[in-house]
């Protein structure tokens, strides 16, 4: 085979959004000593991503697909607790095991089963929801299943080129002009990572050394709600967000 032969695409894991079971497995304590693993049970609503893909071929009686969570403590909010995971096909995930139950309902139901995710615009994408546990000391919740897209954003949007800055605002529009606002947008909102395609400098806020691209998304969707927006100039949630974001006065600050 030539090597200026491109690889093949890497096949879409398709047990991510139908296998009716998955096991989370978590790392070995202090003493050595392997948990057993916790059973997460599909539930709806389903990813909208189970429609357009074929579910994977399973050999009847083969085990659950097993999720190995990364050694970082999780992330504990009012919401939910997050914890991050690797899939056995190598995908990095996010699992919220749900404080609030109705809330990450909500939010699995209202928005990822509605905004189009997978590329369309700057969310992870949604592989499901479960029931189960992440822990033997916890009670069975809800938990949701996402892409994880990285890290949180460091040093707010002032760290931003004007160029990534009015990408996020554009998304926001384009929620409200679905009848979706975000409820709670913030630096706090949006992760960052290094973007997959061949390395693409861009020039750093402060005019210095180029920087890497990155890929920016935005999450935090627990008080997303459905919205009839006034206009790009009426509505509280664009004019606030076009103020922190810095591309209120035209021609401001560029980066």
């Amino acid at each position: 085979m030539s090597s200026s032969s491109s690889s093949a695409p890497k096949p879409f894991p398709g047990y991510l959004v139908h296998a009716p079971f998955l096991a989370v497995q978590a790392p070995p304590s202090s003493t050595g000593l392997i948990p057993s693993p916790e059973l997460l049970q599909r539930t709806l609503p389903p990813s909208p991503l189970h429609f357009t893909h074929p579910p994977t071929p399973t050999p009847p009686g083969a085990p659950a697909p097993v999720l190995s969570l990364a050694a970082d403590a999780p992330i504990a909010g009012r919401v939910s607790s997050v914890y991050r995971a690797t899939s056995p096909t190598g995908e990095k995930v996010v699992l919220k095991y749900a404080n609030d139950m109705l809330a990450v309902l909500r939010e699995a139901e209202e928005v990822y089963v509605n905004l189009p995710g997978g590329g369309g615009l700057p969310i992870p994408t949604y592989w499901g929801l479960f029931e189960g546990r992440m822990a033997g000391d916890q009670n069975k919740s809800l938990v949701m299943m996402l892409e994880d897209c990285g890290e949180p954003l460091q040093g707010g949007f002032e760290t931003l080129t004007r160029a990534e800055r009015q990408k996020l605002y554009d998304a926001l529009t384009i929620f409200h002009d679905i009848h979706f606002q975000h409820g709670s947008f913030s630096p706090s909102s949006v992760v960052s990572q290094p973007a997959p395609s061949p390395p693409d400098s861009t020039t750093s806020p402060n005019g210095g050394a180029p920087t890497p691209s990155r890929k920016l998304t935005i999450v935090g969707f627990s008080q997303a709600e459905w919205h009839l927006c006034p206009g790009e100039n009426s509505c509280p949630e664009l004019v606030q967000a076009k103020k922190a974001l810095g591309l209120d006065q035209e021609g401001g600050a560029d980066a």
